[in-house]
């Protein structure tokens, strides 16, 4: 008696499969100078250094979360100064230079980081740029 051979369906093995997978993905990959292409550019804040310090990255905020509740319009230390802007920090640069630097006075019931005097004593020694 002869033996039928039973008709197996062309179903791939696992190893066929892996093989097509692998060359699919290599052929629509990407190069390492297309993904590089891909990538996103930086897009958060520049750091501020003591070389690139000016008024709009750095000092207008100083100015406004250190000295504003008390200097400006109608504030107890407006009389002193009035803190409205980059024209009047710079129109008295000399003065706040001297309470917060020199003498360290100011900001009454508050400091400055180490960090903050360092960038506020860049700025006023760039000649306190606005950009």
């Amino acid at each position: 008696m002869k033996k039928l051979k039973i008709a197996r369906p062309l179903i791939p093995n696992n190893k066929f499969m892996l093989t097509i997978a692998t060359i699919a993905i290599a052929l629509t990959g990407c190069t390492k100078k297309q993904a590089a292409e891909l990538s996103p550019e930086p897009s958060g804040p520049e750091e501020v250094t003591v070389k690139n310090v000016s008024y709009t990255n750095f000092a207008k905020a100083l100015f406004e979360t250190k000295c504003s509740s008390c200097h400006t319009a109608g504030r107890p230390a407006s009389a002193r100064w009035e803190f409205n802007g980059y024209n009047s920090v710079k129109n008295h640069i000399t003065r706040i230079n001297n309470v917060v630097l020199v003498t360290k006075t100011m900001p009454i019931g508050g400091t400055l980081t180490a960090k903050e005097i360092e960038l506020l004593d860049a700025w006023i020694k760039r000649n306190t740029p606005e950009n």
